[in-house]
């Protein structure tokens, strides 16, 4: 096993050292090229950030420079911890603050958002970092002193308090995720990865490890591209992207406008959908565009990346949930029942996850990470270390595993417990339907139906009603044009929130 993430760029650039590595519409890097301003950027980096320190980045968000940061960062024996620029400069203070990083590393826009926030954490500019002296020794010398357990990145993630959490993943879970990502999908070094998710976004990583352990070439589709989708099929066509992975919320708004004919897309080979739930009306859509694509559906989150993959059939049940794959080789997922005990096969209980890529915990936050993250949960006498996902799922007999949602969607209503995410499969079934989802308001008993797509409220009550008991039907329904969306695409379930108010 590899000792560090960096083995992987440095075995590559040996055997590739002229290939395109990463590129956008403005420039491009060969691997070569990658790695000696990766290099450069750790020798100017060392001179302020001690070893196994968070390194904030702050770059503009569609530019290749976030991929030598982040490599730049890991010579210097740092962590990296991606963000946006763009956010209100008042949650990127709270997220400075809540990382304590021992540098900063910012283009010029990154530059200009740090110092609105009147901080004194050191600033390293980019141009200045990627020109610098190749210090050969100084990086030989922190090299040395690496372990495979050093922290690798630091990703954040929205909290249900409000406060964002800091997931710490290794190197040792980047090598072991690394390995067991590209065998199971079957990735080869003659692929062209089509990056959409953002750096700060753990979707992100997909596009920026696996290609570069393999030595294939990632194509960073322009900013707000997602927002104009014939361009988007433009660009996935004319760069021969053949692996694309989004969230079913991205994938749905392309099916939407309408751009996708039968064959459009045929150099697509990976179709790759995380997240949430995906619909099977819209991918058949896209499996249509795309003849020679195989389409994957993953579970996973910042704080595991993913544990279970599938690939999904091309003839599927309309109005039921799509399963999310097979555990990883190895993952070892428990289901526990509501006392605590390991619930019976085949029975829904909340999901906790373990496996070599499972972060160690929340960055400065020991409260959570003690609450997040269990030792021996059913006390058998051996030390196995689990993440409590919040998830309920359970097996299928076949191996693949449903997850039915949110452990805070089983809720008691009129009497009687159920799952909210039942309600929401039920709905995907029925035609016309786009996008959204089902929340409970606790306070008034009462399960609201937020939707977008053709159906009124009179055609989806009717539908509801053919598959659904009484107690589980909505008692509010609110159709909207358009679905709120977090910056990562998901249905922005916080902003509904407040509509329900």
């Amino acid at each position: 096993m590899k000792a560090s993430m960096l083995e992987f760029l440095e075995e590559t650039t040996r055997r590739l050292p002229d290939k395109v590595s990463f590129y956008d519409d403005r420039e491009s890097l060969t691997y070569a090229q990658l790695t000696e301003k990766a290099q450069r950027i750790g020798s100017c980096l060392a001179a302020t950030a001690p070893l196994r320190t968070p390194v904030a980045l702050l770059l503009e968000s569609r530019s290749i420079r976030n991929v030598s940061a982040m490599y730049g960062t890991l010579y210097a024996g740092c962590a990296y911890a991606p963000m946006d620029i763009a956010m209100p400069a008042e949650r990127l203070k709270l997220l400075l603050d809540l990382l304590q990083p021992s540098a900063v590393l910012a283009d010029e826009k990154g530059a200009k958002a740090y110092a609105a926030l009147g901080m004194d954490v050191p600033l390293v500019q980019y141009a200045n970092a990627e020109s610098a002296e190749n210090d050969t020794e100084k990086l030989a010398a922190i090299r040395r002193q690496a372990s495979v357990y050093d922290p690798m990145s630091v990703l954040y993630t929205s909290g249900s308090t409000g406060i964002p959490k800091g997931s710490i993943q290794t190197h040792f879970s980047y090598v072991n995720w690394t390995d067991a990502t590209n065998e199971v999908y079957g990735f080869t070094e003659d692929m062209v990865f089509g990056n959409q998710s953002p750096f700060f976004y753990a979707n992100s990583v997909l596009d920026v490890i696996s290609p570069v352990s393999l030595g294939a070439t990632v194509y960073l589709l322009p900013a707000g591209v997602l927002g104009f989708p014939k361009k988007m099929l433009a660009c996935l066509k004319e760069q021969h992207v053949t692996c694309l992975c989004m969230t079913p919320s991205s994938f749905i708004s392309i099916v939407n406008a309408g751009v996708l004919e039968p064959g459009c897309l045929p150099e697509m080979k990976w179709g790759i959908m995380s997240g949430e739930s995906m619909p099977w009306p819209p991918l058949k859509v896209w499996m249509d565009a795309t003849p020679n694509a195989d389409w994957w559906h993953y579970y996973g989150s910042t704080e595991m990346f993913s544990v279970a993959v599938g690939k999904v059939s091309h003839e599927h049940d309309a109005g039921s949930r799509l399963p999310v794959g097979r555990p990883f080789r190895l993952a070892h997922i428990l289901f526990l029942d509501e006392d605590g005990n390991e619930a019976k096969p085949g029975e829904p209980g909340e999901m906790l996850l373990s496996s070599p890529w499972i972060a160690w915990g929340y960055h400065r936050d020991p409260e959570r990470t003690m609450a997040s993250w269990v030792v021996d949960p059913l006390e058998r006498g051996w030390q196995e270390r689990f993440f409590r996902s919040g998830d309920v799922g359970y097996l299928q007999e076949d191996g693949q595993l449903m997850v039915l949602g949110r452990r805070d969607n089983q809720i008691k209503h009129m009497g009687y417990r159920m799952e909210l995410g039942e309600v929401e499969a039920a709905l995907r079934g029925l035609e016309g339907w786009e996008e959204g989802c089902v929340l409970f308001d606790r306070e008034n008993d009462k399960i609201w139906c937020f939707w977008s797509g053709a159906p009124d409220e009179k055609q989806l009550r009717a539908g509801l009603k053919e598959s659904l008991v009484r107690y589980m039907l909505p008692d509010r329904y609110v159709h909207l044009d358009e679905m709120p969306h977090t910056p990562s695409m998901k249905v922005d379930r916080n902003t509904l929130k407040q509509m329900m108010k």
